[in-house]
């Protein structure tokens, strides 16, 4: 008890020191949820055993494949699967967020399974939409193989990687509300009674604005987790993963950004951010929007530069959604942050036809002048 009291107060130590976290996990990484900048990392692309924040994944594919109030169905095998379970009967029945419950508080590898053979048809070929899903995220060191993070050589990802995962799943207000859950009591067919699920997030009581994400652990990948917190609008993600402490030391990830350091004037994407030029258009403007979150992160107390916009002024025609600039600033780390300004309408070419009928004009002239004095002789 004295060395783990020791641990945590070493932390809590360099948290008020003001230097960047200190972990024992073997990675670890915090990520502004907007834009997805790296605040910390420690080893964050180094490819590891996930354990069960893989649910992260299939719980945001449930989400996405699956209304609301949807039946899933416990598949012949379900009783097959190891470990932590809801304890699933062949044919019972569940419904879409009773599912979702299951999965994230508490982590029960049957209602895993069965999500997989719902949508995929089985745990392999759910892999592969998981796969296809991290990719489009941006995950590149991602490789599921399963849909609850039993331990398997083939089943690997990375701290960033998870973090990508959840800023994706806090995306989308169901997946928040779970998380946030601290029981839930899921309905149960075959007429058994209702099972009463509990968060295994410890840091939901005891860290405020925290707003999940998920628990793992398996021997081969020690304890893993990955939070999210959110204080005056201001999102952060954390992820450690193989570490000793990981309630002690995903406290730390969680409060040392608003500790030490502030974004400053965040923009959202789809803001107005100014009237782009364009060179020989119809219109000499087209409204600049921007393409996605941009938020400069500084050391508290900082006096940084505000972003600039770095218009490139190109020539008709310009079609809507074509990059017409750059918002630009410099972060903590000294990392150049940018993101496209797109326009947010067409410009054309100018016309050319003013000029053709200014010239048409003053031809009509000319020639009324040379056919009048022929008129006057006829008469």
């Amino acid at each position: 008890m004295r060395a783990c009291f020791s641990f945590a107060a070493f932390l809590a130590l360099t948290l008020m020191l003001g230097q960047g976290p200190l972990v024992g996990a073997k990675s670890a990484v915090i990520i502004d949820a907007d834009t997805g900048q790296i605040l910390f990392e420690k080893d964050a692309k180094a490819t590891r055993f996930p354990a069960s924040t893989t649910k992260i994944m299939t719980a945001l594919l449930l989400i996405e494949n699956r209304k609301p109030g949807y039946m899933l169905t416990a598949p012949a095998d379900t009783q097959k699967v190891p470990e932590s379970a809801l304890g699933l009967k062949p044919g019972e029945q569940i419904t879409r967020e009773d599912a979702l419950y299951a999965l994230l508080l508490k982590s029960a590898n049957d209602v895993a399974h069965m999500v997989a053979v719902d949508i995929g048809g089985s745990d392999e070929k759910f892999g592969e939409i998981m796969n296809r899903r991290a990719a489009a995220i941006g995950c590149v060191n991602t490789h599921f193989h399963n849909p609850h993070g039993l331990n398997d050589d083939e089943h690997t990802t990375c701290a960033y990687d998870l973090a990508l995962i959840a800023r994706e799943a806090l995306q989308n207000p169901d997946f928040i509300r779970v998380t946030k859950t601290r029981t839930w009591a899921v309905m149960r067919g075959f007429g058994m009674p209702d099972t009463l699920v509990t968060t295994t997030n410890h840091l939901l009581d005891n860290v405020p604005g925290v707003e999940g994400v998920k628990t793992g652990y398996t021997r081969p990948a020690g304890h893993c987790f990955v939070g999210a917190r959110t204080l005056d609008g201001w999102r952060v993600i954390s992820v450690v993963m193989n570490s000793p402490d990981w309630v002690a030391e995903s406290k730390t990830l969680l409060m040392w950004p608003f500790a030490n350091l502030q974004r400053i004037e965040p923009t959202a994407k789809g803001t107005f951010v100014g009237n782009a030029p364009v060179k020989g258009g119809a219109s000499s403007t087209t409204p600049g929007v921007m393409a996605d979150n941009f938020a400069i992160i500084v050391r508290r107390g900082e006096n940084a530069e505000a972003p600039r916009i770095d218009w490139n002024e190109p020539s008709a025609p310009v079609q809507k959604g074509d990059v017409v600039g750059y918002m630009r600033g410099t972060a903590f780390d000294g990392t150049q942050m940018q993101v496209a300004i797109l326009a947010g309408e067409d410009v054309p070419v100018a016309a050319k036809w003013p000029l053709f009928v200014g010239i048409g004009a003053v031809g009509g002239v000319f020639l009324r002048q040379r056919i009048r004095p022929r008129s006057r002789a006829k008469r």
